[in-house]
């Protein structure tokens, strides 16, 4: 009986044993699915977070996926929904798709004004049709492999041909192509920039190494429309004339048309128009020494008034320690960092150099309380530079205190109209008539030089940049001043031919040796 007994009490043991343990995987199961289902809900969680807020860094030495200040600021600027389409065709032998996309996505990235949508035309036709419907074009009209932008009623159509330039080395111009698009559809109207013609200025058509029309192209590409001038054919600076453009004169302004510049611009003694208001011209000049065939602009005394002197008898020569020859002097002033003055044009653009070629000297007019305009000076010479007056007749420039124009030179000068004293208790000047202007009226920009604008060197990293927010301070488009896009970062290896062959019998013979060699010395190894 007590075995018996004894052999039930292990059966109940048993069963309760097995309970336990089916209840224990039970737990265990259940723990397990419920760890899963936290973990799932961690990882959706954490996705919705990263999808909605995350930070993108470029670790590129060149900063090749970064947009420049200029894009940013008017990006951060925007105050109209943009919407942007793509119509690209993702294909393999198309090796710019994918940065055109990272661009699309950085702007996007950038401003919440800006709502990006990618669309295969090949495969989305119900949303393509969707979109002629909403923009109201024909279906044909919207052309596959371009991107398109739209603001309100204004759209503009980017092609893919026009974002990569044909020349070698390839340029990607996608962001300085998107950012002029978006201008395009967020602008109420374009900004023209008439150039004179007739004194042998620089022509903005001409593509040759003297002419202006990369920069001409720049400036169309900010979306400006650039327009020809001719003084005594029109009598008169056109009214929709928003900024006058003088490129390197080589024969005088006769005193009629320096009159008709005075009208546009304003005087000192005359700042409002016929109907009361204050008189709002625009003024870029680009000057040239006087020197050979080059003879006086005839626009001195014009720019007097506002605050500008030029020497017209002056080049601008500079002092470089060159590699096997030592110091010599050359004509190229190159201007990088503390030479920038401190001012809205070249602040963006102190980590760029600029080169200039052969420069006017320029000077800042001493200040009377008759004058309405103040200038400023923009742009300052190297300290070993000098202003030569006697260019006819001598080998060699050399600088002579006594009748040469020492340091500092300033090469670039701005002007607009000074601003009224404060204190109630200073003497009556012109500008205490402006108390209540504020920051508004003509501007005045005048460079000593016109090569540095031109297309031979146009490739210098500052040049057209300065020219570019120079344009952008005159209009009063501060927001667009900056840095153009850069172009793309191409990198050259040069490999000399002893380099050359020591990498082929390296990579043929050398890299296999290595396994023979090791191969051999296990098999010795084991051999013994």
């Amino acid at each position: 009986m007590e075995v018996e007994k004894s052999l039930n009490n292990k059966e109940v043991a048993t069963s309760e044993g097995s309970k336990n343990i089916k209840k224990q995987k039970t737990l265990i199961g259940a723990n397990v699915i419920f760890m899963i289902l936290i973990a799932i809900a961690i990882f959706v969680f954490v996705s919705y977070i990263n999808d909605r807020h995350y930070y993108r860094c470029d670790f590129t030495a060149s900063g090749k996926y970064s947009l420049t200040a200029k894009t940013k600021k008017i990006l951060k600027n925007l105050d109209q929904p943009v919407f942007i389409t793509s119509l690209l065709v993702k294909k393999q032998d198309y090796r710019f798709y994918g940065q055109v996309i990272d661009i699309l996505e950085e702007y996007k990235y950038l401003s919440d004004k800006i709502t990006v949508t990618l669309l295969n035309p090949l495969t989305d036709r119900t949303k393509i049709t969707e979109l002629a419907e909403k923009m109201k074009m024909d279906l044909e009209q919207l052309q596959i492999n371009s991107v398109i932008f739209t603001c309100g009623d204004k759209s503009k159509h980017v092609q893919q041909s026009e974002v990569i330039e044909r020349e070698f080395p390839f340029k990607f111009k996608g962001e300085e192509i998107f950012t002029s698009a978006v201008l395009n559809v967020t602008r109420d109207k374009q900004t023209n920039v008439y150039f004179t013609k007739g004194h042998g200025e620089r022509d903005y058509g001409d593509f040759e190494r003297a002419g202006l029309g990369n920069l001409a192209s720049a400036i169309k590409r900010a979306n400006y429309n650039v327009l020809p001038l001719d003084l005594l054919k029109q009598k008169r600076v056109p009214e929709n004339c928003d900024i006058l453009f003088i490129a390197g004169p080589t024969k005088s302004f006769s005193t009629q048309e320096t009159n008709y510049i005075r009208d546009y611009l304003g005087t000192s003694a005359r700042l409002m128009n016929d109907k009361g208001e204050l008189k709002n011209g625009k003024l870029i000049v680009m000057l040239e020494p006087a020197v050979g065939v080059n003879k006086s602009s005839g626009l001195n005394a014009l720019l007097g008034e506002y605050g500008v002197v030029v020497r017209d008898d002056a080049v601008v020569y500079n002092k470089v320690n060159m590699p096997l020859f030592g110091m010599q002097t050359v004509v190229e002033v190159y201007i990088s960092d503390e030479k920038y003055l401190d001012h809205e044009i070249t602040n963006d653009i102190k980590k760029l150099t600029t080169v200039f070629y052969g420069s006017s000297v320029l000077n800042i007019a001493p200040m009377s309380d008759t004058m309405a305009f103040a200038a400023k000076g923009i742009i300052q010479a190297p300290d070993q530079s000098w202003g030569e007056t006697e260019i006819v007749g001598k080998k060699r420039p050399k600088y002579d205190e006594d009748s040469d124009i020492s340091s500092p030179i300033i090469l670039a000068v701005a002007s607009e109209l000074r601003e009224a004293k404060a204190d109630p208790t200073a003497p009556p000047h012109a500008t205490q008539a402006f108390v209540d202007i504020g920051k508004k009226g003509p501007r005045v920009v005048v460079f000593g030089d016109t090569d540095f604008a031109a297309n031979a060197f146009s490739d210098n990293p500052g040049n057209q940049d300065l020219v570019l927010n120079a344009i952008s301070w005159l209009a009063r488009r501060e927001k667009e001043l900056g840095i153009s896009a850069k172009a793309p970062d191409v990198r050259r290896a040069i490999v000399k031919p002893g380099q050359l062959s020591a990498i082929f019998w390296l990579s043929i013979a050398g890299l296999p040796s290595i396994g023979i060699i090791i191969g051999g010395f296990v098999w010795w190894r084991r051999r013994r």
